[in-house]
C-alpha cells in the first residue's frame, strides 16, 4: 500500500497537505492536454475523470451504499486503482459530513501510486460543482482551459459522448461559460492556443499558480506519461499526443452560417478572451441563418431523444455494470464514428475493480 495511503486513524485533511488541482472546462477546450503535461512534472498527478461528486449525487440510497456502487463505476474503474487501498486508511465511521474529504483521500491515494505529493482531477464535469469545490476545498488551485468558442461547437460532433446538434452544442458552451465566469477571479485561465503557441511561458505560469518549481518534463509530456493511466479513448490519446490538430480544421467544417451563429450565442466569451469575428467574403444574410437553425431541429430532436434514452438505461442498469454504463453514455452521437473513421467502435472495458468484501465496516451490499 502506498505509504500516503496507510491507516491512520483519521484522514488526511486539506490544512495537513497541499491543495488539490482542478482542470476545467467545456469538453474539447484542451483539458486532457493540460493533464498530461502537468502529470509529466516529478510532482504532480492528476486524475482522469474520477466524476466522484456526479456518480454521489445521482446514486440513491445511504452514503456508504453509493460509495459502494461509486468503485464499481466506469469512471472510477479506469483509476485503476483497489478500493481496498481507499477503504483500510479511513475511519470505520464514516459518514456523509466526510464525503468531501474521501474525495480528496481517493486522489491522494492514486497520486500515491506514482510517487507523486500533488493530486487533484481534470474533468468538465467539474464546473457543474464549482461551488462545492470553492467552499469543501477553499485553497484549491483551479485552472480553467479556455478554447475558441466556435471550436469547441464543431469539435462536439465528433465526439460519440456529445451532440449532433449546432444548437445544443453552442448551448453546452455557452452554459458552461457561464458557470465559469462567476469565479472568475478566483481561477486561472489558460488559453488553448496561447498553450500551443507558446508552451513554455504558459505553463512556467500554470507551475507558479499551482506552486510547485519549474521542471523542463512538462515540455515533453509524451517522453514522461504515467505508465498504466488514463482512460485509452482515442479522442483522448490523440488529443494529448497531437495538440496542434486541436486549433486547426473548424474553419472549413462549419457553414457561415452557423459560424455567425455560433459568435452570437459566445459573444461574451470571445470578447472577454480575445476571440474575433472570423473574416468572410460573403456574410450570410438573415434568411440563411433562419433556414440553418431550422435545419438543425431534426438533430435537436434525435439529442434530445438519445439523452432520455441513456437516462432511462441508467436508471434500469444494474448500477455495478460498469461497461454498459460506459456503451450508454457513449450512444448520444452515433454519427461521430462516421467522422473518425479511424477509430475502433469497440470502445476500450473498463478495468476490473475488486469489490471490497466489507464496506467501511459493513456488508458490501448494505
Amino acid at each position: 500500500m502506498p505509504e500516503a495511503c496507510k491507516e491512520t486513524g483519521h484522514l488526511v485533511g486539506e490544512a495537513e497537505s497541499a491543495a488539490p488541482v482542478f482542470i476545467l472546462g467545456n469538453g474539447r477546450s484542451g483539458t486532457t492536454l493540460m493533464r498530461f503535461m502537468l502529470n509529466a512534472h516529478p510532482d504532480i498527478y492528476i486524475a482522469e475523470e474520477a466524476c466522484y461528486h456526479f456518480w454521489m449525487r445521482n446514486f440513491q440510497g445511504s452514503f456508504r451504499r453509493r460509495l459502494y456502487l461509486y468503485f464499481h463505476s466506469f469512471s472510477y474503474a479506469w483509476l485503476r486503482m483497489d478500493p481496498q487501498i481507499v477503504l483500510d486508511s479511513l475511519p470505520k465511521n464514516l459518514e456523509q459530513p466526510d464525503s468531501a474529504q474521501v474525495y480528496l483521500h481517493i486522489l491522494k491515494c492514486k497520486a500515491a501510486q506514482y510517487g507523486k505529493s500533488r493530486y487533484g482531477e481534470k474533468g468538465p464535469l467539474l464546473t457543474e460543482d464549482l461551488p462545492r469545490l470553492f467552499r469543501e476545498y477553499p485553497n484549491a488551485k483551479v485552472i480553467h482551459m479556455v478554447r475558441d468558442p466556435r471550436a469547441v461547437a464543431y469539435s462536439h460532433f465528433t465526439m460519440p459522448w456529445s451532440t449532433s446538434s449546432f444548437i445544443v452544442a453552442n448551448l453546452m458552451v455557452w452554459a458552461n461559460m457561464r458557470r465559469i465566469a462567476r469565479y472568475g477571479d478566483r481561477i486561472f485561465a489558460v488559453k488553448l492556443e496561447d498553450l500551443i503557441a507558446a508552451p513554455e511561458p504558459m505553463l512556467r505560469r500554470v507551475l507558479d499558480f499551482v506552486g510547485v518549481p519549474w521542471s523542463d518534463q512538462v515540455l515533453h509530456h509524451t517522453d514522461y506519461l504515467p505508465e498504466n493511466d488514463g482512460i485509452p479513448f482515442p479522442w483522448l490519446m490523440e488529443a494529448s499526443r497531437r495538440p496542434q490538430q486541436k486549433v486547426l480544421g473548424w474553419q472549413e467544417a462549419i457553414p457561415p452560417a452557423w459560424i455567425r451563429m455560433t459568435e452570437s450565442f459566445n459573444r461574451k466569451t470571445m470578447a472577454r478572451y480575445g476571440y474575433t469575428p472570423s473574416p468572410m467574403q460573403r456574410e450570410p444574410g438573415r434568411v440563411e441563418k433562419i433556414r440553418a437553425f431550422l435545419a438543425d431541429f431534426p438533430q435537436l430532436a434525435l439529442t434530445g431523444w438519445r439523452f432520455l434514452r441513456m437516462t432511462f438505461g441508467f436508471l434500469v442498469l444494474p448500477k455495478t455494470d460498469a461497461r454498459r454504463y460506459q456503451d450508454l453514455l457513449h450512444s448520444l452521437n452515433p454519427r461521430a464514428w462516421e467522422r473518425q473513421p479511424g477509430w475502433e467502435r469497440e470502445l476500450p472495458v473498463p478495468p476490473a475493480v475488486n469489490s471490497p468484501v466489507r464496506l467501511l465496516g459493513q456488508k458490501a451490499g448494505g
